[in-house]
């Protein structure tokens, strides 16, 4: 009993200090960029040793990719992705496979895209993306697969529930990401456009429309060429 209590302690302080390092890494990185960010002012700051730093992560990438982790507050967006009915139980507007739906799904995506954290980080990458290209690998990998998964997943339901045949969700998620991000993405990340819920809202209502427009069109091309087909054998 004692050992194990022994070795629940020995976690516990292991996971703090890997907490304390993550959050001065956050600080340095965000403020100095990612090469302006030493790994000695990050040991300072967490009140740790470098040499400590380094027996919990392996170099300074694997420390900014833990980062870009923490900063993901539903912690979907760097592991598998769950089956649809734990999705449906975290975001209301999973199950609903309507424009309504459509929009509240842009609606989350934008939210977590231009929140003020996501925004400092991507500005990190791209600041150092020359320097160091794997950046935006980490990126990738962290945040942007993830969420780019989630909308994957909502679409194939909704072709599933109305019987769209010959859908590619991957494809319908990247030009709904597109049609999302639009002008806007770029106009919030050069300060140009402030991001506030009613902005988020009309972006999202956008460009939901006009996807759902896609959506709609093509289904109704789909089944008129299937019925010529089939009045002409």
């Amino acid at each position: 009993m004692k050992n194990a209590t022994k070795e629940s302690s020995k976690t516990a302080m292991v996971a703090e200090k890997d907490r304390l390092i993550v959050l001065s890494a956050r600080e340095h990185f965000l403020r100095d960029g990612f090469s302006g960010a030493s790994m000695d002012a990050i040991a300072r700051s967490a009140g740790v040793s470098v040499k400590t730093i380094y027996s919990h992560f392996a170099n300074k990438n694997e420390l900014f990719s833990h980062v870009m982790v923490a900063a993901c507050t539903d912690h979907l967006l760097s592991e598998p992705l769950p089956p649809e009915e734990a999705l449906a139980k975290q975001f209301a507007w999973f199950a609903n496979a309507t424009q309504p739906g459509l929009a509240r799904a842009g609606v989350e995506y934008l939210q977590h895209l231009l929140s003020e954290e996501q925004v400092a980080l991507y500005r990190v990458v791209t600041r150092d993306a020359d320097q160091f290209p794997e950046l935006g690998q980490h990126y990738q990998k962290n945040i942007a697969r993830g969420r780019t998964g989630i909308l994957i997943a909502y679409l194939k339901s909704v072709a599933r529930k109305r019987s769209w045949l010959k859908r590619d969700a991957a494809q319908d998620a990247a030009l709904y990401e597109a049609l999302l991000r639009g002008a806007f993405y770029e106009q919030v990340l050069h300060g140009l456009v402030k991001v506030n819920p009613d902005a988020i809202e009309a972006q999202a209502r956008s460009a939901a429309s006009r996807m759902w427009r896609v959506l709609t069109t093509e289904q109704k091309e789909s089944h008129r060429s299937t019925r010529i087909q089939g009045a002409t054998r």
